[in-house]
């Protein structure tokens, strides 16, 4: 029961912006295992020695750290480093020409708790201090909180209601403003869900022992993905996804604008636990459609986009268990 409490209550969370990473990652508690997670993902054509042509690279990590578990309540922490190289420092905003430090970078640790009641019905809070900038804690306005209060409430046997306020600087939507959550989750027959509400939409459909594929649309990006375990321990994967990075540039006139990275993407790739502590894995994909500009809202530049060239990428994850 509360494991399917848990997987219910992680669709609402797709919703909350980032901890780390795209706008709308997911934060979790941690209730096992002190996890590192560590990834890095670079172009394969670009060349690392032409300068306009030197390849885009994401390298992140990721610790989580279980601190409290029992029947009821559930408590981690988090601290997270993703790091967004462009390849080059110069770029057109508008009819400006600005530079851009070497990396675009979104640091921080965060805290959460999850309550389960006696009734079914679950709370959860999450919160955390980060920066996001090419000068990360270098200036108050580059820096920002996220908070989040959430509640699943027991409304039928196969659905449920979940609200929750969302407070952000870095949201990319109405940031600085507390921003309502609203929606059910519906089993419709086994193997297939549903969540819809203010403002998202997702689905998971599929058999644990087959494939599984899930579907999201929010204000933050649309996402397609689906996996299968495979012999001998290897699990299959393959999404695609428009996603949005957002960023406080340390250089810019207004508060309020942000620097937003947006690419669509599609990749596949094989993941295995080589040992009970350690999973590797290997994907290769490709980026298309990336853009970088300048607004206070995601999807809505306030000046000309600058495109940064197409290109084919691999990506190398590890994750510790200990």
């Amino acid at each position: 029961m509360l494991k399917r409490l848990i997987t219910s209550f992680i669709f609402l969370l797709a919703l909350q912006p980032c901890w780390g990473g795209p706008l709308g990652t997911i934060p979790t508690i941690e209730e096992d295992n002190l996890r590192l997670i560590f990834d890095f993902r670079s172009d394969l054509w670009s060349s690392p020695y032409t300068y306009k042509d030197s390849p885009v690279r994401i390298v992140g990590g990721d610790i989580r750290i279980p601190i409290y578990k029992s029947e009821t309540w559930s408590a981690s922490a988090r601290i997270f480093d993703e790091n967004l190289q462009l390849g080059r420092a110069q770029f057109n905003l508008g009819g400006e020409s600005i530079f851009i430090g070497t990396a675009l970078q979104n640091q921080g640790a965060g805290f959460g708790v999850r309550k389960v009641f006696a009734s079914g019905s679950m709370m959860s809070v999450f919160a955390s201090y980060a920066t996001a900038s090419d000068v990360p804690w270098g200036a108050p306005r580059n820096d920002y909180f996220d908070g989040t209060i959430s509640y699943r409430m027991v409304t039928g046997n196969d659905y449920h209601w979940i609200f929750a306020v969302n407070q952000s600087d870095n949201r990319g939507i109405y940031n600085g403003m507390p921003y309502p959550f609203i929606g059910v989750v519906q089993d419709i027959w086994p193997g297939f869900r549903f969540s819809l509400g203010l403002p998202f939409l997702m689905l998971e459909w599929g058999a644990t022992e087959e494939w599984v594929t899930n579907f999201s649309l929010t204000p933050f990006g649309v996402k397609l993905a689906t996996s299968k375990n495979l012999d001998h321990g290897f699990v299959f994967q393959a999404k695609t996804a428009l996603t949005v990075r957002s960023y406080m540039f340390d250089t810019r006139k207004d508060n309020a604008d942000r620097l937003y990275y947006q690419e669509i993407f599609a990749e596949g790739a094989l993941k295995k636990f080589v040992t009970p502590q350690t999973g590797i894995s290997f994907a290769l994909g490709a980026a298309v459609d990336r853009r970088l500009y300048e607004s206070e809202r995601i999807y809505v530049p306030n000046s000309k986009v600058t495109t940064i060239k197409n290109d084919f990428y691999g990506r190398l994850g590890v994750e510790f268990r200990l």
